[in-house]
């Protein structure tokens, strides 16, 4: 797992559509970036790049996996994402992701493999943890806050920073 893989790859975000859909397809990316159509020009204008690239062992394999914070534009729809991609057999696969509400910047991404208590058994564990410190303009005036998510059956499990 490299960045270089990880920029030249195929992403699934989710995707709002214009009636507020969510929908998810696959996008492949090449040095980090995919755009269709001219800004400002064509109404199915779409742009997704990466923005900050961290590695380490997520689901414990012992291989290098990445999150990744994607960043994506149809129209004047925006949404900032977090994927997490796991090294599958030598490949870079998405597997998660997690949107953020409109608005939200980046500011610091971080992974980690703390002990946590199984709830079904009681018995300690190492789970992998994404902390992204985030902030929103139009929630909360701006502040931010770290916020962390624990990778559990290829999902990420936590809440929204800005839930009200």
């Amino acid at each position: 797992m490299t960045a270089e893989s990880v920029r030249n790859m195929a992403y699934h975000p989710a995707i709002r559509n214009s009636s507020d859909k969510l929908e998810v397809r696959k996008i492949r990316l090449v040095n980090g970036v995919y755009e269709k159509g001219r800004r400002f020009v064509d109404e199915d204008y779409e742009f997704l790049r990466t923005g900050q690239i961290v590695t380490g062992d997520i689901d414990g394999d012992g291989d290098l996996d990445a999150a990744v914070i994607l960043y994506y534009m149809n129209g004047d729809r925006k949404s900032t994402q977090l994927a997490v991609v796991l090294d599958i057999k030598g490949n870079p696969v998405h597997v998660a992701s997690r949107e953020f509400l409109e608005g939200t910047e980046i500011m610091g991404l971080k992974l980690d493999r703390p002990m946590v208590r199984n709830n079904r058994t009681g018995q300690l564990e190492r789970k992998g943890m994404v902390s992204v410190e985030v902030s929103n303009e139009t929630c909360c005036n701006g502040q931010g806050k770290t916020v962390s998510y624990l990778f559990e059956n290829q999902s990420l499990v936590g809440q929204d920073p800005f839930r009200r």
